[in-house]
């Protein structure tokens, strides 16, 4: 026999919400039916409600709203004791959500789960069933849960009228695992419709793929950026991997300066190149390597980037400066430090040819190769046509092989000069796809009855 649970004035209240395999909640109902009667709910403190947690409950599709709410009706009532119904109402706008809930009434215990008689377990439990009806477009969406609450002993670090809530949508029982009680309330309301789960609520979603730029709480974000993307650039372009590949680029620039190399290619090329017309095109290219000309290019597009940023134009011009401007800030140091380091000379300025005389000339590397390359390794960088970035890779050597033509620098210093260029916009690269990762972001997007994800990115 169902006995009301008295609350003890010591006696700590705990609500769990749990889902629970339908037999158990038949088992449950075979229980109230033979007691005949159910239990009076629990004493609570004054505020203290038993409100099941957030919503993650299952589309179920349906002609007629009022049906399914009624079919709902008549499967919960016929497995427990119904005392309160709010019907939905399909016509308000906004729709106004159903609920059922059941009496309360005192789960069975085994004499294998407790060792004491059933019915004579400690803490004493109850429990019942809500479920919500939400009305939408072709159907309705479902929840339903089962909420248990027990008395447990006192606990002396507590006071005697606190209520405690513990426990989840899911929890584990002996030997089993619940099941999901809305999915089993689906399965015998439409058992021939395909349900539809609801979405996560937004704070479960994922909102970023990093922390958050560390230029969002500057008082000038616009410098605050430009100065965390420059510190990231050196950090990629000093990094160990690269330094490696700098250091064998290196290499390679030192087996073509110290041997017969540089000196065969130089004059093949014043003989087979320089008197055709791609001769003539390749001198042609000079000013594109000329810092006095293209650094300022390279700033006023990084302004107007800024002027009009936002806008499809201005973000791309805007892009295109800022990476042309980082790649020189990066690539630099370097190529004046190497330029003094190897000590080479021009052509005829010396018998001994591109051979290095360590700190003796600065023209061990072409600073022309370095500077022309720029604003086409940074436009590569931001197309995605392979036949665009190959094109652009290649216009990029342009201005190396015009000091070839002009016999101002030799093989091996146009080529260190390219590589400079060409590492740095592989850090800038990097950085920029680092930052971009930062600004992605998944949300919520109801489409019709059902619902997806929308992402957002900005590359």
């Amino acid at each position: 026999m169902l006995h009301p649970i008295p609350t003890p004035p010591d006696a700590v209240s705990l609500l769990r919400i749990t889902r629970l395999r339908p037999a158990i909640i038949a088992g449950l109902l075979a229980c109230a039916l033979m007691a005949g009667a159910s239990a009076d709910p629990l004493p609570m403190p004054e505020g203290q409600q038993s409100v099941p947690a957030g919503s993650d409950g299952m589309f179920l599709p349906s002609a007629n709203g009022v049906k399914l709410w009624e079919r709902t009706l008549r499967t919960i009532a016929a497995d427990w004791p119904v005392v309160r119904t709010v019907p939905p109402d399909f016509t308000a706008i906004p729709p106004r959500a159903g609920r059922i809930e059941s009496a309360w009434v005192e789960p069975p215990a085994t004499p294998s789960q407790t060792g004491l008689p059933a019915g004579s377990a400690w803490p004493p439990q109850r429990q019942r069933v809500v479920v919500q009806v939400m009305p939408a477009a072709g159907g309705a969406w479902i929840d339903a849960v089962v909420e248990t609450q027990s008395l447990d002993d006192l606990d002396v670090s507590l006071s005697s009228d606190r209520v405690s809530l513990t426990g989840g949508w899911q929890t584990e029982m002996q030997g089993e695992t619940t099941a999901d009680v809305t999915t089993m309330l689906a399965a015998r309301l439409s058992p021939h419709a395909e349900p539809i789960y609801a979405l996560p609520p937004p704070t479960e979603l994922l909102t970023s793929s990093h922390p958050a730029v560390p230029w969002a709480d500057s008082r000038f974000p616009r410098l605050s950026r430009a100065g965390c993307k420059v510190l990231r650039d050196y950090k990629n372009f000093y990094q160990c991997d690269r330094l490696v590949c700098l250091t064998a680029a290196f290499g390679a620039g030192a087996l073509m300066a110290n041997t017969g190399f540089d000196t065969t290619m130089q004059n093949a090329w014043q003989t087979g190149v320089r008197p055709t017309e791609l001769g003539t095109f390749f001198s042609g290219c000079k000013d594109i390597g000329e810092g006095r000309y293209t650094l300022p290019i390279f700033a006023t597009a990084a302004a107007t980037g800024l002027v009009f940023e936002g806008r499809p134009v201005g973000d791309a011009l805007g892009g295109w400066g800022s990476r042309s401007l980082r790649i020189f800030v990066v690539g630099a140091p370097p190529l004046y430090v190497l330029q003094w380091a190897t000590g080479a000379s021009r052509p005829g300025e010396t018998s001994a040819g591109s051979y290095w005389k360590p700190f003796q000339d600065y023209n061990g590397v072409s600073g022309h190769a370095f500077v022309g390359a720029i604003p086409f390794l940074a436009a590569a960088d931001m197309v995605e046509s392979p036949l665009a970035k190959g094109t652009l890779y290649v216009c990029s050597t342009f201005v190396g092989f015009s000091r070839m033509t002009d016999d101002a620098h030799y093989p091996s210093q146009i080529f260190l000069g390219w590589y400079l260029a060409w590492a740095s916009s592989l850090a800038v690269s990097r950085t920029e796809h680092h930052f971009a990762g930062m600004e992605v972001r998944v949300v919520p997007l109801p489409i019709g009855d059902q619902g997806g994800m929308g992402v957002e990115a900005r590359w």
